[in-house]
């Protein structure tokens, strides 16, 4: 399939669209500042210029994607008004635009602890936005997948992972891992219409998405 991954320049962005790469699928790098088209075009990864912050209807329609993986976030440092702009209303934006232009298989790379009632954290403001974004899309009729990573490292990837409809405990995951399960969520069937979080841990990736 051709891949249209929304948030293309960012860490985890960037790991997913190598994975693509090296794998069966076509990705097609969505991004916001024309500056950034020459690192994908040095790759030979087609581009599509867009803003999170208007219709992307015009962006899928020329990137002639089969399926869209959101993995743009404004990071949770961010102030609130940027997040709600990114995190919560380019999610939908990017909702609205698969099912205008009748395309369903949709990944959401959301949060741990993603919620759209979150209170008492410093990040609270990022996780109700990821919050209402994923329950967005779990109201619509796309095939959905959300994948809810906890912290986000720069460690080496182990290929091996914990997930479940709902962890427990808290922890962190490499951006190399969290790539690999969003790509090979494009292939798993039983990740169809799922909602996930995902830590490092102990089962080969594969076999954890096949148990959901």
């Amino acid at each position: 399939m051709r891949i249209l991954v929304v948030g293309a320049n960012g860490h985890t962005g960037r790991r997913i669209v190598d994975r693509l790469r090296a794998g069966p699928h076509e990705p097609i790098a969505m991004v916001r500042d024309p500056n950034h088209v020459a690192h994908f075009e040095q790759m030979e990864v087609r581009t599509v210029v867009a803003d999170l912050e208007k219709p992307l209807d015009p962006a899928l329609e020329a990137s002639a994607a089969e399926a869209l993986i959101f993995a743009a976030g404004s990071g949770s440092k961010t102030g609130p008004d940027k997040t709600l702009a990114v995190d919560r209303d380019g999610a939908v934006r990017s909702i609205a635009a698969m099912e205008a232009v009748g395309l369903r298989r949709y990944i959401m790379l959301s949060a741990l602890g993603a919620d759209p009632e979150r209170q008492g954290s410093p990040i609270a403001h990022y996780l109700r936005a990821k919050g209402i974004a994923d329950e967005h899309l779990r109201r619509s009729d796309l095939a959905y997948t959300v994948v809810r990573p906890g912290r986000l490292t720069f460690d080496e990837p182990t290929g091996k992972v914990d997930l479940a409809p709902d962890l427990d405990s808290g922890g962190s995951i490499s951006r190399d891992d969290v790539a690999a399960v969003v790509v090979a969520c494009l292939d798993m069937e039983s990740t169809v219409r799922k909602s996930f979080d995902l830590l490092a841990g102990p089962t080969p990736i594969a076999d954890a998405l096949a148990r959901l």
